[in-house]
């Protein structure tokens, strides 16, 4: 074999490695938490290498104008950019979407000799910029599940013949970019069915604790004059009803507000957070909720909102289930110990996490027979989900007329 063949083959071999490099890296891209616009200006900056062209494109369909605009794109002109929508059907992009087809152009000058419909003023006009840099252009449709949803197109400097492993190379480019586009749109889905799932739970929470608190402090008033001009004492008693009820609801609406915004509950401590929850279920219950702190739990995000989440739950069921007269929250947190602990502590430095937290919720209510109640019942499913993710230790522990403890216990993970 000639020299000149062997070293042919070897650059195409070469290539055609860095192109599947290229690939695994789109990949890895795809499967990151990264927006849709950082993983398409990706693909075609790493299209334009790997394909060799000298500008990218990639072009979205907006399907209730029917024009197609330029979400991402490497090397074209501010010029091109400006003037870069395209209708539907017009020239080469605009014919590869329509038709669902790649559309190879191998001199921009004479365009129409591959094109199917006449070109309107604008598409004349936008394939005169483009012709000013570049002779060719590839346009392959971006198809997600049998919708065209775009185009990905190649352009290159100089006059090009394109090959069918061109052209499929490319298609395999757009595969990885309509990848991109419906893992997009199924987090967006997924997003938006979660801020409806935290919307339906809020007012849950709103309809079940508050709306009902204040609907047991407006009847309390209502009945106040009356009873008070019977029997003072008892008014009296209405009056500090009233006003556990309404110190209640304040405090159960200032947890709601805090849940609503992003980074509301993040932002507080533990023990306040769960002094606020005491206040709420006390405002809902006609029994002593005392809290007992020892330490501050200084905690990872998650896992500070996944003792607050079981917390909740934990007293929602005392709220509705236990008939307590008696609730007691205690938590311990022994402080973590750390290199950072052995120096002056700097301003930037991060607070080390407590080295143990332990959580008791406990009642002396009725309890219930475990031997009974389904793990999904009262909640017990999804607080032991939330402390497995977490790494939190979870025991529920209860026997019926004895009431019920929750504890919770987090160890700081070692690495």
């Amino acid at each position: 074999m000639m020299p000149e063949a062997i070293d042919a083959q070897s650059q195409e071999r070469e290539r055609r490695r860095g192109i599947a490099e290229g690939l695994r890296g789109i990949l890895a891209v795809l499967n990151s938490n990264k927006p849709l616009d950082a993983i398409l200006d990706y693909i075609t900056l790493y299209a334009g290498r790997l394909l060799e062209a000298d500008a990218v494109a990639i072009y979205r369909l907006q399907p209730e104008t029917n024009l197609l605009k330029i979400q991402s794109s490497h090397g074209l002109s501010r010029e091109y950019l400006q003037h870069s929508t395209v209708i539907l059907g017009q020239g080469p992009t605009g014919q590869a979407v329509n038709l669902g087809e790649p559309v190879a152009v191998t001199d921009i000058e004479h365009a129409t000799d591959v094109l199917t419909r006449p070109l309107d003023p604008e598409m004349t006009r936008l394939l005169k910029i483009l012709s000013k840099r570049y002779r060719s252009e590839l346009s392959v449709p971006l198809i997600v599940k049998q919708d065209i949803v775009g185009a990905l197109n190649l352009y290159y400097a100089k006059p090009r013949v394109f090959t069918q492993d061109d052209i499929d190379l490319a298609v395999s480019f757009c595969d990885q970019t309509a990848l991109a586009i419906e893992n997009a749109r199924l987090r967006e889905q997924a997003q938006e069915e979660a801020v409806t799932a935290e919307r339906n739970r809020l007012a849950r929470e709103l309809h079940d604790s508050v709306t009902q608190t204040i609907f047991s402090a407006s009847l309390i008033a209502e009945v106040l004059p009356t009873i008070w001009t019977r029997d003072p004492d008892e008014a009296q008693q209405g009056l500090d009803d009233l006003r556990k009820l309404t110190k209640g609801a304040l405090a159960e609406m200032r947890t709601l507000l805090l849940e609503l915004r992003p980074i509301g509950l993040g932002e507080v401590g533990l023990e306040d957070l769960l002094k606020q929850l005491a206040e709420g279920v006390s405002g809902r219950i006609r029994a002593q909720v005392k809290v007992h702190v020892e330490g501050t739990a200084v905690l990872p995000t998650e896992v500070k909102l996944a003792f607050y989440r079981i917390a909740q739950e934990a007293l929602n069921n005392v709220a509705k289930h236990s008939g307590a007269d008696n609730v007691e929250i205690e938590i311990e947190s022994i402080p973590g110990s750390s290199s950072r602990s052995r120096r002056k502590k700097a301003d930037s430095d991060p607070p080390a996490f407590s080295k143990s937290v332990s959580l008791t919720i406990r009642d002396d209510g009725l309890g219930f027979d475990s031997r009974y109640v389904m793990g999904e019942h009262l909640g017990l499913g999804i607080m032991r989900e939330r402390a497995s993710n977490a790494q939190i230790a979870l025991s529920v522990r209860s026997r019926q007329g004895q009431g019920t403890e929750v504890l919770l216990h987090w160890p700081e993970v070692e690495h």
